[in-house]
């Protein structure tokens, strides 16, 4: 009796697709609007407005006193991300996507002296 050729799983079966780029009805990044800033979508007020008045205490009613245009579902939505501690770097990696930041030098192997 002969064994079967099992050649394992198929590299099709194997890879998986890239999760996808998370999508926040809330945020915007636009080149030409705050200088390309996260601001709550609709507005010109940035994120990092919102985290600097968590930051000191302000309560999300009282934020959103101040800036009536931002609906109290944006700012849950970025207070969720807040919450989950990410960075205004991360929040705008997260809309954008992963950019490469490489300088001249970096990437190559240099061998000290």
């Amino acid at each position: 009796m002969s064994a079967l050729y099992n050649p394992g799983p198929r590299l099709s079966d194997t890879v998986t697709a890239a999760p996808a780029m998370k999508e926040f009805a809330s945020i915007t990044i636009h080149p030409e609007v705050q200088d390309g800033e996260p601001v709550f979508s609709g507005t010109r007020i940035r994120v990092e407005t919102f985290f600097d008045y968590m930051r000191i205490g302000v309560s999300i009613n009282e934020f959103l006193n101040e800036f009536p245009s931002i609906t109290r579902d944006q700012a849950m939505e970025v207070y969720s991300l807040i919450q989950s501690q990410y960075t205004l770097s991360q929040i705008a990696a997260m809309i954008t996507g992963p950019q490469s930041v490489m300088t001249a030098s970096e990437g190559r192997i240099v061998a000290a002296a």
